[in-house]
């Protein structure tokens, strides 16, 4: 074959294969370029809107807030459950209020590495070229740096935003 005469061919497979390689660069060279982040963080897990025990930041520490509710017979009193992401190990652990009371937190929103704890979207709809799209509103992900990773927090599926709540990145 001779390339002169079939040059138009050779363009004609190159552009779809260059096009994969730009679309599978834009996404993973971000990625491996990223630091990685480098703060645990504490949060809770309850109906923030019926207990009569919400956690706060002040200071530095985690406080209790008790919240006067007038008593309903179907929800029962219990206190929200707190926890540490691991953000290395990608996985939470349980904590006492003994125990997230002893850790220095920062509650801005976003860490000091450039890093924050997102929802995912739920955004159904018809865009360009017909692509029906769908995001799991329950999922939790870390951003920063032009990248994010899903994190692996099990959220319950009973109530609106679940009752998760960020509490503050450990110093």
């Amino acid at each position: 074959m001779n390339i002169k005469k079939n040059i138009s061919l050779y363009i004609g497979l190159a552009i779809p294969v260059l096009m994969i390689l730009f679309v599978a660069g834009s996404i993973y060279l971000p990625r491996s370029f990223a630091p990685q982040p480098q703060h645990d963080f504490v949060y809770s897990i309850g109906d923030e809107f019926s207990y009569p025990t919400q956690y706060i930041v002040r200071g530095e520490t985690v406080e209790k807030n008790t919240v006067e509710y007038p008593p309903e017979p179907k929800r029962p009193q219990t206190t929200p459950r707190l926890f540490r992401y691991d953000v290395t190990a990608n996985q939470a652990e349980e904590l006492s209020f003994e125990a997230a009371t002893k850790l220095k937190l920062d509650s801005n929103a976003i860490s000091s590495d450039g890093f924050e704890v997102t929802y995912g979207n739920q955004d159904t709809g018809i865009y360009p070229f017909f692509i029906f799209a769908e995001r799991d509103y329950n999922s939790l992900y870390l951003t920063g740096h032009r990248t994010s990773n899903k994190i692996n927090i099990p959220l319950p599926r009973n109530n609106y935003y679940a009752g998760w709540q960020f509490l503050g990145w450990v110093k």
